[in-house]
């Protein structure tokens, strides 16, 4: 049939695809949409309180599609759920809320680096979408995400998809993400590591002042046994603490610009001056080929390794107190 479809009370449940005919559909109740494959329709609108669901495995290809405020659109993946689920030829009006369960079945849970992090689109438009979404709930990652990845969604750059994302929780503030932000890195597993290639900047300007971490925005903790290895320029300004595993430090510029509280093992592969001052019980490797200064006055105690490179205390506190493990090059530059 070609007249439409409107739904004024309780709910509507299609199994077919093609159980709603080509017309369309106006809902102001609740509409399920459940059968392997697409559904085909031409205007799809959810109405204020009306509750549009898109059942595991299905999409739907539609030429507009409306969500007004205080209206929810509830989208359900698992592992067959094919990008984009909703596809609209003309038109993508969004408002109310968006209601995702089942992430984890088309999420990387376990992303080794910030390159690995994942995107997803839900819904594509041949036009710019219209609005956003004002409220976005996300439930079934699955429990292993770290919890320094935090789940989003958001329209892309070209502003014709309305994406799923991970991304770091360092900026979920800032991109209004689902989750608190904070800075820390917890990698419980012994064996496992993550790689930071994104830049941390100081993000304690958009912190949601309600926000139960209680982060200050400009510091980074590393918990738990795992590696955290840190590649980019980073420029967050107040310090870094390391009270487990190991945090590798890939560029001199790393740990930004504030002191360091080593409890652990912070490892120095890189070259060039690096002048944050090292305090705590770990220890400091120095590992790579380059040549490596540290000017500081350190008070760390754990003792420093050096197994690759060379590495130029400038300054006869540099050290810390704990014993020097030279199994490369070790000089020293000052006196006292």
């Amino acid at each position: 049939y070609t007249g439409g479809t409107t739904i004024s009370g309780g709910t509507l449940i299609a199994t077919h695809v093609n159980a709603l005919g080509t017309g369309a559909i106006d809902n102001r109740a609740s509409l399920l949409l459940d059968a392997s494959g697409q559904f085909a329709v031409t205007d799809l609108t959810t109405e204020s309180g009306g509750n549009t669901e898109i059942g595991a495995g299905s999409t739907l290809q539609a030429t507009t599609l409306t969500q007004k405020s205080d209206s929810t659109l509830t989208i359900n993946l698992n592992s067959n759920t094919a990008d984009p689920v909703i596809h609209a030829a003309s038109q993508v009006s969004l408002a109310g809320t968006l209601d995702i369960t089942g992430v984890g079945d088309v999420l990387d849970s376990d992303p080794a680096s910030t390159d690995d992090l994942d995107t997803f689109t839900l819904i594509a438009s041949d036009k710019t979408i219209a609005g956003d979404f004002e409220k976005l709930t996300v439930a079934g990652m699955d429990a292993d995400l770290a919890d320094f990845i935090t789940v989003d969604g958001r329209i892309d750059d070209t502003g014709k998809q309305y994406e799923l994302t991970t991304a770091l929780t360092w900026y979920a503030d800032r991109d209004d993400a689902v989750t608190d932000a904070h800075g820390t890195f917890n990698l419980t597993n012994a064996d496992g590591s993550f790689a930071v290639n994104t830049v941390l900047e100081n993000v304690d300007a958009t912190l949601d002042p309600d926000s139960a971490t209680g982060w200050d925005g400009t510091s980074l903790i590393k918990q738990g046994a795992g590696t955290l290895i840190l590649n980019a320029e980073n420029t967050y300004t107040v310090g870094t603490t390391i009270s487990g595993g190991t945090l590798v430090a890939t560029n001199v510029d790393a740990l930004g610009s504030g002191d360091v509280t080593d409890d652990a093992t912070l490892e120095l592969n890189t070259g060039g001056t690096f002048d944050n001052a090292i305090s705590g019980s770990g220890q400091v490797v120095k590992s790579g080929d380059d040549t490596l200064t540290l000017s500081g006055s350190n008070t760390y105690t754990g003792g420093t390794i050096i197994s690759g490179g060379t590495l130029v205390a400038s300054n006869v506190e540099a050290l810390g107190t704990g014993d020097v493990t030279n199994d490369a090059v070790l000089e020293l530059n000052t006196g006292g």
